[in-house]
């Protein structure tokens, strides 16, 4: 039973760390989108 516990809980945290690190890129890809279309237009005139 504690083992099993134990490999919960790691997967918890696994999982937790994943949705940090998803949460992170999401929002560098969002940065990104919104500051590419700023150069381009920047670019054209």
């Amino acid at each position: 039973m504690l083992m099993k516990k134990e490999v919960i809980s790691m997967n918890v945290k696994l999982m937790f760390l994943r949705m940090r690190w998803i949460s992170q890129l999401h929002n560098h890809n969002h940065l990104e989108t919104k500051m590419i279309p700023h150069f381009q237009r920047r670019k054209k005139f």
